[in-house]
């Protein structure tokens, strides 16, 4: 099987990537959730109100906080290594790349339906000690809310004709989220983990990328499958664009899709 995802995906590019040592490695799991967790836990809860939910705007400063980091660390530790945005040593460098052959692609949409597929039965460890959201958690990753709409998930908003509301959500979901999170981890990150995990280095980077989100711990399972898909994207097939496909349509796009609904009156 390994041999045949060699002979199926070519390497994009042949630079020489600087590769990490294991705690260097390590260490850039650690800081974000650090960070992550101290914007969460230790400023966010402090403006939610007891027995309320924490609101809907406050959610997009968090990720922009949060995941905005990450973006900004990324592009500067790029910037460091020698690479200019948008020129073709830095796409090389990221894997700004599609996959070249029908075994790639053929490869593509089999982990794109398993991963599709695993992530739906995944199980939630929401009722596990140690893993229980706090109250105060927003309902749309909450396992135990109980969510049919886009008004579910936003229940302080009105959100019928609400288009500013629209336009931020989905910008921080792709600029943030989406762009942020897999320039730093799959284009950034992944690439100089070869030096210490050799070719299961996209397995590394999806364990130690799930482990990351301790402060969203309860989704665990799911993060994994989506993790690791995420990783073998960028990894194996040598492509972020499509990592970062795999990540929008696992993670964002039905609830894009509800949000624009439920905004045109439609939901």
């Amino acid at each position: 099987m390994t041999k045949s995802i060699d002979n199926a995906v070519q390497e994009s590019s042949k630079i020489d990537i600087p590769q990490d040592s294991i705690w260097r490695i390590l260490f850039m799991f650690l800081w974000p959730a650090v960070w992550y967790t101290v914007v969460i836990y230790g400023i966010v809860s402090l403006f939610v109100s007891e027995g309320e939910k924490v609101g809907s705007w406050m959610v997009q400063l968090i990720a922009v906080l949060a995941t905005g980091a990450e973006l900004l660390v990324g592009l500067l530790l790029l910037r460091r290594e020698g690479y200019r945005r948008g020129d073709s040593a830095w796409r090389d460098r990221i894997r700004w790349h599609w996959p070249q052959g029908r075994r790639a692609w053929i490869l593509v949409i089999v982990v794109f339906v398993l991963a599709f597929a695993l992530s739906q039965l995944a199980p939630h460890l929401a009722d596990v000690p140690g893993f229980v959201p706090p109250d105060w958690w927003p309902a749309g990753s909450d396992p135990r809310a109980e969510v049919n709409s886009a008004a579910d998930a936003y229940p302080d908003i009105e959100l019928l004709g609400n288009f500013l509301f629209l336009f931020a959500a989905t910008s921080v979901t792709l600029i943030f989220n989406i762009f942020g999170e897999e320039i730093y981890y799959r284009g950034y990150l992944l690439p100089r983990m070869r030096g210490v995990f050799g070719r299961w280095d996209w397995v590394a980077n999806g364990v130690l990328f799930t482990l990351k989100h301790a402060y969203q711990r309860w989704l665990y399972p799911g993060i994994l499958v989506g993790g690791l898909a995420f990783a073998f994207a960028a990894g194996p097939l040598r492509s972020l664009p499509l990592a970062m496909i795999y990540h929008y349509v696992g993670a964002e796009l039905f609830g894009t899709i509800f949000l624009i609904l439920e905004t045109l009156g439609l939901g």
